[in-house]
């Protein structure tokens, strides 16, 4: 059985952004792995990001928290973040905390990219 409570983020520019893929649990041991590489992005004047949700399996408010600054970030730079392929549990997560009313949401990727 893997280890669940780890976290990667590998990414890939595609169109005019960049995706992360945050994969395994994001919690309270492991957010400053999200955190760095949405920073990294930010500092490199990266406008638009994609965060594609699908081998996302945990999510704590910690995590939660990252997006929500990294939306806000990318907007004070005059881009945006989209999020995509969101497992049924990582949705109830947005939907009970309204992330889905304040977030941008896309059931796939290309959607996601279309909103750039």
């Amino acid at each position: 059985m893997a280890n669940q409570s780890n976290l990667t983020v590998p990414s890939v520019e595609q169109d005019n952004a960049v995706v992360l893929c945050p994969t395994g649990r994001v919690d309270g041991t492991n957010v400053t792995i999200l955190q760095g590489a949405v920073r990294e992005r930010l500092e490199a004047g990266q406008a638009n990001i994609v965060f594609d949700l699908a081998d996302l399996n945990y999510i704590s408010s910690a995590g939660l928290r990252v997006f929500l600054m990294a939306a806000r970030d990318l907007q004070g730079q005059g881009g945006r973040a989209a999020f995509c392929n969101l497992s049924e549990q990582i949705r109830q997560v947005f939907e009970i905390t309204g992330f889905d009313k304040i977030l941008s949401v896309h059931g796939n990727r290309d959607d996601a990219l279309a909103t750039f």
